[in-house]
């Protein structure tokens, strides 16, 4: 008797063991190996309540390729998907699969859209930069603001309003094409004293970017920035995504996946900002940050 009960137990461990390994699961994959993700992961573990498998494509086209068939013969029930290699992924083979994006900058010309779709976006909220921008060049009142309309989730009217309210005159470039980015800066450079520049996939990315930073140089007129790499080659100052923050938001609106609710009514959350300087380009353009801001700043680069 005892044995017929021992073996019952076993099936039913097996049964329940079978179904678990079978129920759908949350995944998250990491496009890279980036040292950042590390944080955006330990701020996603701190927040999220429930197990989730971790994944990382390694920036290879053919793990990209083999992950995405394997997660659409087995749909997960959330993925999150960190940078720009795994939001194609989840673009290709994830369809109706509840998905939350962030640290892709590609996102918007991939498409990755939906009512199931939520996006932690890869710069912080303008508002936050444009304050912050103030109090770092508070004698700059005249800011040449660069953007794409089709790409970047700004919401123009608002940060006109903010501008005005704080004594800032904005003048504002925005762009539909990367052949207009040296009319647009030509017209714009001799009107303003600090540039504000919106990275996106395709007009102001690194190739535009650069082009930007020789003639902000050539200037004399300083950049200030949501973008990390823009903030490490070129920009005075900038106000990046903190990556433990997006990790975070990224698991709240999992959570809300894996319950049926929906994701935020918004088409993405803005992440909490960190402050970068870089002395560098500021001994250049005679720009100074005082004592209490660069004690503030998560990296001075010197």
């Amino acid at each position: 008797m005892k044995g017929l009960i021992a073996i019952g137990l076993m099936v039913m461990s097996v049964m329940i063991f079978s179904a678990h390994a079978q129920s759908p699961e949350t995944v998250l994959v990491l496009s890279s190996e980036k040292p950042e993700y590390k944080t955006l992961v330990a701020g996603f573990n701190s927040a999220f309540s429930g197990n989730f498998r971790e994944i990382n494509l390694k920036g290879s086209d053919e793990h990209q390729r083999t992950v995405g068939k394997d997660l659409k013969a087995s749909k997960p029930a959330v993925a999150v998907v960190v940078g720009n290699l795994a939001a194609q992924m989840a673009k290709w083979y994830l369809e109706d699969v509840p998905i939350v994006y962030c640290d892709s900058v590609q996102a918007t010309k991939i498409a990755l859209a939906g009512k199931k779709v939520i996006g932690i976006y890869h710069e912080p909220d303008p508002i936050e930069q444009l304050m912050i921008m103030h109090k770092l060049f508070s004698g700059k009142t005249r800011v040449g603001l660069l953007y794409s309309p089709k790409y970047a989730r700004i919401d123009e009217e608002e940060i006109k309003k903010k501008s005005k309210a704080i004594g800032i005159t904005l003048e504002i470039a925005a762009m539909s094409s990367v052949k207009a980015v040296p009319g647009k800066l030509q017209e714009l450079m001799p009107k303003v004293d600090l540039l504000w520049v919106f990275t996106d996939p395709v007009i102001l990315s690194s190739h535009s970017n650069q082009y930007i930073v020789l003639q902000s140089l050539s200037a004399k007129i300083p950049i200030f920035c949501g973008d990390k790499k823009l903030a490490h080659s070129g920009a005075t100052a900038g106000l990046i995504p903190n990556m433990e923050d997006v990790g975070r938001k990224a698991a709240g609106q999992a959570k809300l996946l894996l319950k049926g609710s929906a994701p935020s009514e918004k088409i993405a959350l803005y992440p909490k900002g960190k402050l970068i300087l870089n002395q560098k380009m500021a001994g250049i353009l005679k720009v100074s940050f005082s004592t209490s801001l660069v004690g503030q700043a998560a990296e001075v680069i010197k």
